[in-house]
């Protein structure tokens, strides 16, 4: 049915992108809108849909348009263009050439594969396995429509696409119409808008584990009984930038593909399964993100995972939407002993109490911002059994601290109120492991406190202190914490090139968030000297191998993964423990 006559239309569609260029393989999806025409609504109605592609020549004779696609060239993963003819006589003069590149196609596939079976299976379902081909011929007839001087070819008649390899190189248009619910005839123009050329996402950039060699005495193994892998563990730390917070004003330099949840989310989990890791901590991850994607995901590859969502959420897309802190691990490793969830606002009472009283309403404000710990204490199975009387025990605390970068007095209170509390664990002889996203640049406070093991009070500027909370802290710990990234500085078979990404004064990594064009240190690995030690680390990136900016189509987040592989190294590991305290963190009750 055409078109209405112009005064029966009573509405119009407003078509808007997320983004101008399609990925194969990720889901494209415009945002529609119907708006009446008047400043009445728009009367009730439906929805049509179309896709459409630039029209595919004739691989052969480039002027004509291809009319049949040969469907063995698609299941042989042979190149998309080459399938094409303008005509079945085209196809047959060509036939001999043809068929022998889908014989060297079928040889290579069965090479990679190894099973011919599947090679079979393939061809079978594509129509042909006999020959490779003559009778795959499959005649289009999609329809055709000319738009903007183009022949287009109806690929799609749902919201949203996913492009194919048939699409790689060639510009897509949508195209959508308000239908009458009742009688079935147009409500409003047709709203086509074009796309750029269909794209093929960036292959991944693996990183590689740095074997580290110490310099000091040999390390002390207790147990040469023990398996290999007993008193070894690695763990991954990630802030994975939430989507609330992956704007594109705050990213401007990410191409809208590459920023789009859909594309993130999956180069993230491919980065993150890639490494390996058996404990994984993860900041950023929002609350729905994790129930529908990351822990089914990660659930099938063999992890259990805790999670703590912040107390305060973020209003976007007509909801309210919280992040958090996630912690994965393998189940047949690791068994969850102990589980802590340390609100900071909630320990930061105390401390309001302490301040005068015409400072407490200020203080309540200034510290309380929602930010979270969680705390686990794990012990190591075998295959998902107990290892009997020697159960090594490591106690991890994942974290993300607030960020604003003039509060370091917030700062400090978290990081202090959350090794405070760790202190407790330690006095058992448990390993402690903090891992997260502090927000504080090494020489800050925060991290003098964690790695020297105490900070005085009367040092600090007035300015970074203007309630006086330093004095109302408890800023001094007994828990011999080092960066792990610490030990590159100190093996023996480190490249000078991989030392050149630490930096030597501060003994930490030259970056480890790059956002905005700014380059900061941010996220950390700490752990106890005393009782565990590096015997690998994940190679950090430089600004050669990241670019101009965080995130990026190679790697989706603004902050890089930070990875060590630790050794348990003292007899008190593998002894048995005492039960973990009942509550480290004393939580006051609210004010009155």
């Amino acid at each position: 049915m055409g078109l209405q006559e112009s005064e029966s239309l009573t509405c119009k569609v407003n078509v808007t992108l997320p983004y101008t260029t399609p990925v194969v393989g990720l889901k494209f999806k415009p945002a529609v809108r119907v708006l009446g025409i008047t400043s009445l609504p728009a009367p009730q109605h439906n929805k049509k849909f179309s896709w459409y592609r630039e029209k595919i020549t004739c691989s052969v004779h480039h002027l004509q348009l291809a009319t049949i696609q040969c469907m063995s060239c698609v299941a042989l993963d042979m190149p998309v263009r080459e399938s094409y003819y303008c005509s079945k006589q085209c196809f047959l003069d060509l036939w001999p050439q043809h068929k022998a590149r889908h014989c060297l196609a079928a040889e290579s596939v069965s090479k990679a594969s190894n099973d011919c079976y599947s090679l079979m299976g393939r061809l079978r379902s594509s129509g042909s396995w006999t020959d490779f081909g003559i009778d795959s011929i499959f005649v289009e007839s999609e329809t055709l429509v000319e738009r903007e001087g183009k022949t287009w070819i109806k690929v799609g008649s749902s919201e949203t696409y996913v492009p194919s390899m048939d699409d790689f190189g060639f510009c897509l248009m949508f195209e959508s119409l308000a239908i009458d619910c009742s009688l079935g005839f147009p409500l409003s123009e047709i709203k086509s808008i074009m796309t750029d050329p269909v794209i093929i996402p960036p292959h991944p950039c693996p990183r590689h584990m740095i074997q580290i060699q110490h310099l000091k005495e040999p390390r002390n193994i207790v147990f040469e009984s023990q398996s290999s892998n007993a008193d070894t563990f690695s763990v991954l730390s990630y802030n994975i930038l939430s989507d609330i917070y992956a704007s594109r004003s705050a990213h401007v330099k990410c191409p809208g593909w590459a920023l789009a949840w859909e594309y993130r989310r999956k180069n993230l989990l491919l980065e993150i399964t890639g490494y390996d890791a058996d404990i994984i901590c993860l900041q950023e991850v929002q609350s729905d993100h994790l129930e529908n994607y990351f822990k089914p995901k990660l659930t099938k590859r063999g992890y259990s995972v805790t999670y703590k969502k912040k107390a305060l959420q973020v209003y976007t897309a007509n909801q309210f939407i919280s992040d958090g802190c996630a912690t994965f691990f393998r189940h047949d490793r690791f068994k969850e002993i102990t589980k802590y969830e340390l609100e900071f606002d909630k320990t930061a009472l105390s401390v309001v109490e302490g301040l005068e009283p015409g400072q407490r309403t200020e203080g309540q404000i200034r510290l309380m911002k929602g930010n979270i710990a969680l705390v686990i204490i794990l012990e190591r199975v075998e295959n998902g059994s107990s290892l009997g009387a020697f159960q090594p025990r490591i106690c991890v605390a994942n974290t993300h601290i607030y960020a604003n970068p003039n509060l370091p007095d917030v700062k400090l209170c978290q990081v202090a109120s959350l090794v405070n509390g760790l202190e407790k664990i330690a006095q058992s002889q448990i390993p402690i492991l903090i891992c997260g996203d502090m927000n504080s640049l090494p020489g800050s406070d925060p991290h003098k406190f964690l790695v020297t093991g105490r900070i005085c009070p009367v040092s600090s500027k007035e300015t970074a202190d203007p309630l006086g909370i330093y004095n109302l802290l408890k800023l001094q710990h007994s828990i011999p914490l080092v960066s792990a990234y610490s030990s590159l500085l100190c093996s023996g078979r480190v490249k000078e090139d991989e030392k050149k990404k630490m930096n030597q004064e501060t003994k930490e990594p030259v970056f480890t968030n790059l956002s905005g064009g700014n380059s900061s240190t941010l996220d950390y690995i700490f752990h106890t000297e005393n009782n565990l030690e590096v015997e690998g680390l994940l190679e950090l990136l430089n600004s050669e191998t990241v670019g101009e900016a965080l995130p990026s189509p190679l790697w989706s987040s603004d902050h890089i993964a930070l990875m060590a592989n630790f050794r348990f190294k003292q007899a008190f590991c593998w002894e048995p423990h005492s039960p973990p305290p009942q509550n480290p963190w004393h939580q006051a009750a609210p004010l009155s």
